[in-house]
């Protein structure tokens, strides 16, 4: 599976973030969801569509990560797709960095520390699933 991480918004005016972090799995497709599909906010989607093109984006599962709680926390949108949490012990004067692992069949197959900052969400594509793609949002909250 190749997975593609992308930093959307990236500046100097990007400011700290709150103490949660959401995660949330989205299915990427160019054909309209079912009617009461919850989708993507209309900022996320527009983000969303700059980089990856699809037009819908349907969210799958999402959930919300306490930061000050400094141990793993698990986000299971699925049985053979799922992601390791854990905020890093925060040092004074340092940024607040999240430990993620991304499983797939009970097989890590990707890794990475993300820095939750105000509109700075982490884009990670994930796999071909039905007519598009299967991608996993790290946003601060």
């Amino acid at each position: 599976m190749l997975l593609v991480l992308v930093f959307s918004g990236l500046g100097a005016g990007a400011g700290r973030a709150g103490e949660k972090v959401w995660l949330g799995l989205y299915l990427a497709q160019n054909a309209p969801p079912p009617v009461g599909s919850r989708l993507a906010p209309e900022k996320l989607r527009h983000r969303l569509q700059e980089v990856f093109g699809f037009k819908y984006y349907d969210l799958i599962q999402g959930q919300e990560v306490e930061l000050r709680n400094e141990w793993e926390q698990w986000f299971v949108p699925r049985r053979d797709f799922f992601v390791r949490v854990e905020p890093l012990r925060l040092a004074p004067g340092e940024p607040r960095l999240i430990d993620y692992e991304i499983y797939k069949d009970g097989f890590i197959v990707a890794k990475g520390k993300y820095e939750p900052r105000e509109d700075t969400p982490l884009f990670i594509n994930g796999p071909d699933f039905k007519q598009g793609w299967l991608i996993l949002v790290l946003e601060a909250r």
